[in-house]
């Protein structure tokens, strides 16, 4: 349930009152041309060339894409990125520059960690191809206003919010092992709203503790009726490890969906357990004095203290997925990636990589030490249904005509996932 940054570029959300794409460049031949491409598929478009413009931008209610120079004249792209953070556009931000690949991978980097919806970035000179790819989706995109506190509480009471299961897959024998509860919301006037959007309207709203108790709840029934041995990891905000009585809360319901505590995991990001942990210490420590387990999430984006990570009762690490998408590609990452396993190992935790989408990432974790994984490599959040499916054709013996039984992703409508992949 986390606030995940969506990969999908269907995720644009463009409220129809600006335009939907913004370009801004010093070169005003770029921002022609792009403008141009942009044209030409039917896409208005908005061009920034001169600092001061820059100045006297609003992008507090700026939402679809942006094309943004990293590299500029008075007033820099990290400048901007961090002007954008400050008023919380929504904006999907797509860095271009003829900087080092290094250079504009950390500009992404830091992009993310500031709580922005980075795109990949685009290197100069522009190819015309994967520019009119990244403008794609703008031409189809559904949302035509932002929703609000009073949309997710309609939801929430209509029952569109549902739990989606990721699987946890041990590296060693392919085996899952458990899993993540991720928050999906399906509207009849927004269609897919990704978590990106939602998520922060729960905790603006004090939505956070209806929101996850509704997902707890259901999550626990269905893993309870449905796999009897099954863990499931769930998220939860730091504005409920405020509560004193959520431990008893959450027991109550384990109990009454027949699910032992031994079973559920809760997961706490890392910025914000580090950041004050005596302020959480009595409710994590009760959660483990009931049996449930603890991971801390997203490691290695936020307040790391070695000190803390000893002292706070956690038992699992997760690799937050911006280190694990370039493990392939980057030394750098690979030295810090084998650094938080040989972490984990020394703690007694079990380390957990987010975010694996091929068989060569995989493989590399295997062989750093990493205990469990989980990504589109293995499956996307799926229904009870769908899951049960992907469980069944995973069992040896097991196959269908056109499919390897071996294979990390069998579900025969192929499709299906695909487009569950990028919801």
């Amino acid at each position: 349930m986390r606030n995940e940054v969506s990969s999908d570029p269907r995720a644009y959300k463009v409220s129809g009152s600006l335009a939907p794409l913004l370009i801004v460049d010093d070169d005003p031949r770029i921002c022609r041309l792009i403008g141009k491409v942009a044209e030409e598929m039917g896409l208005r478009s908005e061009a920034l060339s001169r600092p001061e413009d820059l100045l006297h931008l609003d992008a507090s209610g700026r939402d679809g894409l942006v094309l943004l120079d990293l590299g500029m004249p008075g007033l820099d792209g990290i400048e901007v990125l961090r002007r954008f953070a400050a008023v919380h556009c929504e904006a999907r931000i797509c860095l271009i520059s003829g900087a080092a690949q290094e250079v504009l991978a950390s500009a992404k980097r830091l992009g993310l960690e500031l709580g922005l919806d980075m795109a990949e970035p685009l290197a100069k000179p522009l190819d015309l191809r994967t520019l009119q790819g990244i403008l794609k989706p703008l031409q189809s995109t559904g949302f035509h206003r932002c929703p609000t506190v009073i949309d997710l509480a309609a939801a929430l009471e209509k029952g569109e919010v549902v739990p989606r299961y990721q699987p946890k897959i041990a590296l060693e024998t392919g085996e899952s092992v458990g899993y993540e509860v991720l928050a999906r919301w399906t509207s009849d006037e927004f269609g897919e709203v990704p978590p990106a959007i939602f998520v922060p309207i729960a905790g603006e709203g004090r939505l956070m503790e209806e929101l996850t108790g509704t997902l707890a709840r259901r999550a626990l029934e269905e893993i309870g009726g449905r796999w009897r041995d099954a863990s499931i990891c769930i998220n939860l905000s730091p504005s409920l490890l405020e509560d004193l009585r959520y431990p008893d809360l959450m027991e109550g319901w384990a109990c009454d969906a027949g699910v032992f505590p031994s079973r559920v995991t809760f997961e706490i990001t890392e910025s914000e357990a580090m950041r004050d942990p005596k302020r959480y210490m009595d409710i994590l420590i009760r959660f483990r004095l009931k049996g449930f387990h603890l991971s801390i999430d997203d490691f290695g984006t936020g307040f790391s203290s070695l000190d803390h990570l000893y002292r706070l009762p956690f038992e699992e690490l997760k690799i937050d997925r911006t280190f694990i998408r370039d493990l392939a590609d980057r030394e750098e990452a690979r030295v810090i990636v084998g650094t938080m396993i040989a972490l984990a190992q020394g703690l007694g935790m079990t380390s957990v990589a987010e975010g694996v989408e091929d068989a060569q990432t995989a493989e590399l974790l295997r062989e750093m030490g990493c205990r469990l994984a989980q990504g589109y490599l293995y499956a996307p959040a799926l229904d009870p249904e769908s899951l049960e499916r992907w469980e069944e054709l995973r069992r040896p013996g097991v196959s269908e005509p056109g499919h390897d039984p071996g294979g990390p992703a069998v579900d025969e409508r192929q499709g299906e996932l695909n487009q569950a992949r990028r919801a």
